[in-house]
């Protein structure tokens, strides 16, 4: 039964955009997809991740397929979409035991068709968030109502026979076999998960590389938009102190002029004093005419000085405004960050025990700071115990000491989790493990 495609059951898993499975359908259901007859709306604009399972009669994992596929702002597949699915999960490579012996895996670490490589994913198999146990949980959960077959119901009825004799050395034989088997389908896994993991780095370097050059790009633009203003400010300040310059001359020649003017309505008065009858009515009509220049001259002073008090202001406000555009232009490193801030940049570091940690423009100060504090509160444990935990995961070996004061450095099996990490009882063997614990 285990080689009969035809038999087997094919689904189409897709995953949310918080993560984890969200919606299941047959195959044929996803088939209409592509063909336009309905719509996923809440994957409007976006590249949806999804699987391709093939499931046994039995209920047992054969095959995954990691493949990814865009949906316009209507919610509706790409029509280009074509991706041969079934042909890589008939000929991909082994993949992890999910219950059924090793299924056929295709992802973007382990793709039988080279040109499709881009256009699959790979699975996050961190603990806590393994995208093959959702796959499987999705299968048990049967949603779609598929129908499933004992795995007993193909086996054909055996005569009774007598067993035959075995020998003590062909038992042993099977027993190395069957270590030797799964020694090499653990190896299998973790090589696989190696590879997920440096395709996750390479691709968070790549996305984080083009997200700098777009935030430098974009701090370029501004800081030569603001050389232009700074530029264009101090040509009109230059403008301006010419401008004051002729006004200040101007300002001159006319207290000059109205001190002139005041001495000769003050020497018309002295005439007056000793001007004879005939000639008083002349020399009233020039003072007058004095006083009269005298006034017009000093009302032009008045709108002179307004002016150029008026013109001083816009000197200084233009003076201002270079000086704060310049020290924009300067900027530091609180105007950065606030300007990253605005553009929702996240911030992404990989550390054992938690996988990729996003850090917010506000959580990178405090990474910055101490990033083994920071990463081991994300575990929710003490630095101390992080600490004690990453060198017990990079060295899983005994770290009793004998009375001579050596570490006994017996392997022992690694803690995958800071959480499940006990100081003076997971580090130890079996030998050297207090009382009372296994």
């Amino acid at each position: 039964m285990a080689g009969k495609e035809s038999d087997a059951h094919a689904a189409v898993f897709f995953w949310g955009k918080q993560g984890g499975i969200t919606r299941h359908m047959l195959f044929s259901e996803f088939e209409a997809l592509l063909d336009g007859l309905v719509a996923l709306p809440d994957y409007n604009d976006e590249d949806a991740k999804a699987a391709y399972v093939l499931i046994s009669r039995s209920g047992k994992l054969k095959a995954i397929v990691f493949f990814q596929i865009y949906f316009d702002e209507e919610g509706r597949a790409d029509s280009g979409w074509n991706i041969p699915v079934e042909r890589l999960a008939s000929i991909s490579g082994k993949g992890p035991d999910l219950g059924g012996g090793p299924i056929r895996l295709s992802c973007r670490s382990q793709c039988a068709i080279n040109w499709h490589q881009n256009d699959l994913w790979d699975p996050d198999m961190t603990p806590g968030s393994n995208d093959f146990i959702q796959v499987r949980k999705a299968v048990e959960s049967n949603r779609l109502r598929l129908q499933f077959e004992s795995e007993d119901d193909d086996v054909p009825m055996l005569q009774s026979v007598e067993p035959p004799v075995i020998e003590e050395v062909a038992l042993d034989e099977d027993l190395d076999k069957n270590k030797r088997l799964k020694l090499a389908r653990v190896l299998k896994e973790q090589r696989l998960r190696i590879r997920t993991l440096e395709s996750y780095r390479e691709t968070a370097a790549t996305d984080s590389d083009r997200e700098q050059r777009i935030i430098i790009h974009a701090y370029k633009n501004e800081i030569q938009s603001l050389n232009q203003t700074i530029e264009k400010l101090k040509l009109q300040n230059e403008k301006l102190l010419e401008k004051l310059s002729s006004r200040n001359e101007q300002f001159i020649d006319l207290q000059d002029k109205v001190s002139g003017q005041s001495r000769l309505v003050e020497e018309l008065e002295e005439k007056l004093k000793t001007a004879k009858a005939d000639e008083r009515d002349q020399i009233e009509r020039q003072k007058l005419d004095a006083e009269l220049v005298l006034l017009r001259e000093q009302l032009d002073r008045r709108d002179l000085d307004l002016a150029y008090r008026d013109e001083r202001e816009e000197q200084l406000r233009a003076e201002l405004d270079e000086l704060k555009e310049t020290q924009d232009a300067s900027g530091s490193d609180q105007t950065i960050l606030d300007k990253l801030k605005e553009l929702e940049v996240v911030y992404t570091a990989y550390h054992p025990g938690v996988g990729h940690v996003t850090m917010t423009t506000t959580e990178i100060r405090e990474y910055a700071k101490n990033p083994t504090a920071f990463v081991a509160a994300k575990c929710f444990v003490t630095e101390e115990q992080y600490q004690a935990w990453l060198e017990h995961f990079e060295n899983p070996v005994c770290r009793h000491k004998s009375s001579s004061g050596g570490p006994c450095l017996a392997a022992i099996e690694k803690v995958s989790s800071p959480g499940d990490f006990e100081l003076g009882v997971a580090d130890r063997c079996a030998r050297h493990k207090p009382e009372g614990f296994d």
